[in-house]
């Protein structure tokens, strides 16, 4: 079953709000999986992974979870320095910190949903790219009660 979602979807998904859970830094230091769900009723995960010896090689993707499936779709990810990448649309190369987009246009061409990416410099590590999606993708931090 594909799912394919347009780009006014894609924007949907990012700017649902999404709050976050009293733990959520524990459960995804360094290497973990965190699920949050939205106001709208969908379920987010965020994923993150470092390679132990390389600091800067590591990915925090936002995922949502495709409903009635157990697929999952790649909405952002936020990837380190130590791996170049080619957007094949534009037939150019990304170098650098960069994050990747979820596209309808990629996803038409039969490409990963994730496939296109911009170089960034909001970020410079691990942490740094973890606050980057969550300032980008409207989550909350929980309520201080």
């Amino acid at each position: 079953m594909e799912v394919i979602y347009s780009d006014q979807e894609i924007a949907e998904l990012i700017q649902e709000r999404k709050v976050l859970p009293n733990n959520w830094r524990e459960q995804i230091y360094k290497e973990g999986t965190l699920d949050v769900n939205g106001d709208e009723g969908n379920v987010f995960r965020i994923i993150v992974r470092q390679q132990k010896l390389i600091p800067l090689d590591f990915s925090v993707i936002l995922v949502v979870l495709i409903p009635l499936s157990d697929r999952v779709f790649r909405l952002r990810r936020y990837n380190g320095s130590t791996n170049p990448h080619t957007n094949r649309i534009e037939r150019n190369e990304v170098y650098g910190f960069h994050i990747h987009f979820a596209t309808e246009r990629y996803q038409l061409r039969g490409e990963k949903e994730d496939a296109y990416a911009e170089e960034t410099d909001r970020y410079g590590n691990l942490n740094e790219a973890i606050q980057c999606l969550i300032e980008d993708a409207n989550f909350e931090e929980p309520s201080q009660t």
